[in-house]
């Protein structure tokens, strides 16, 4: 039988390096997403595409993750979503 407690460290240890490797990679995404709203301006578009999020949401509800509900992902997609679009108008 293995001990609890070092068990425990062992996932939290794991947990903190996926969440440091999720923030590299939602850096990562949010310098891409912020040259393509300069393209966008360029082209003269809205910094919002309701088609393209809408097909974003649609694709990662139906990909899942795991325990994550749909539900759950749409949620955290959209405050990513959002989160962005406050960053691109802060440029």
């Amino acid at each position: 039988m293995s001990d609890p407690a070092a068990r425990l460290l062992e996932i939290r240890a794991a947990i903190d390096t996926i969440d440091n490797q999720l923030l590299t990679l939602l850096a990562a995404r949010t310098e891409l997403a912020l040259e393509a709203g300069a393209a966008k301006a360029a082209l003269g578009r809205a910094v919002q595409d309701p088609e393209r999020e809408a097909a974003l949401l649609a694709r990662v509800a139906a990909r899942g993750a795991g325990a994550l509900t749909p539900e759950d992902l749409v949620e955290l997609w959209t405050l990513l979503m959002a989160a962005t679009r406050r960053a691109e108008s802060q440029r």
